[in-house]
């Protein structure tokens, strides 16, 4: 089984990775400086996805329910630090339609795990090599060397289901519901305002 290292938080590495995993060319991910309206600007929309690092020692609110619409897996033990991964997947599968993925590992993984609960998602991708291996050849691009057992940040994927806001957090017992997303709201903002309000 393979080592699933830390990938440092760096849109060029997740955007390298994710396209290998089957997201199409005309799909990035950026880099938000900040939550104020003016630095939001900045963010080209739409924005379908938020992936947000945090310091694993904030305490979050542990909760979590079942939501048959959301793709969610569960962050099992082989899968160590595989938590940027986990998070660019939850982006990419709840948003599958919208990203035109077609093709690629993640595509056949999903066609694999979308019959599966959360925990054998999870199992699922621990044995997935292929996606495994981008996963390890995308920390090698990394900027920042990170030591192993040294890794005190997490990440975590807010995405659009069936019109609410779902914070996926595979160290949780399920998809967290921020609620519906009020019109005229984008992703981005009401996302940001929700991470300013548990984080």
């Amino acid at each position: 089984m393979a080592q699933w290292r830390a990938v440092e938080s760096n849109p060029e590495t997740l955007t390298t990775m994710a396209r290998r995993f089957g997201l199409s060319g005309s799909w990035a991910f950026v880099d938000v400086f900040g939550f104020d309206d003016d630095s939001l600007s900045f963010v080209p929309q739409p924005c379908l996805a938020v992936i947000f690092l945090f310091n694993s020692r904030t305490e979050t609110p542990a909760r979590g329910n079942p939501e048959p619409s959301v793709f969610y897996m569960k962050q099992v033990h082989a899968l160590n630090n595989a938590c940027g991964t986990i998070a660019a997947i939850h982006a990419l599968a709840n948003n599958a339609d919208r990203l035109n993925i077609r093709g690629g590992p993640v595509f056949h993984y999903l066609e694999h795990a979308r019959g599966l609960g959360p925990e054998d998602r999870g199992n699922a991708l621990a044995n997935h090599g292929q996606i495994s291996e981008i996963h390890n050849e995308g920390v090698q691009q990394g900027q920042t060397e990170i030591e192993e057992g040294q890794v005190n940040y997490h990440f975590v994927c807010f995405t659009e289901v069936d019109g609410k806001l779902f914070e996926l957090d595979g160290m949780k017992a399920g998809p967290i519901s921020h609620g519906a997303i009020p019109a005229e709201t984008s992703l981005l903002s009401f996302a940001t305002q929700k991470i300013k309000e548990v984080y």
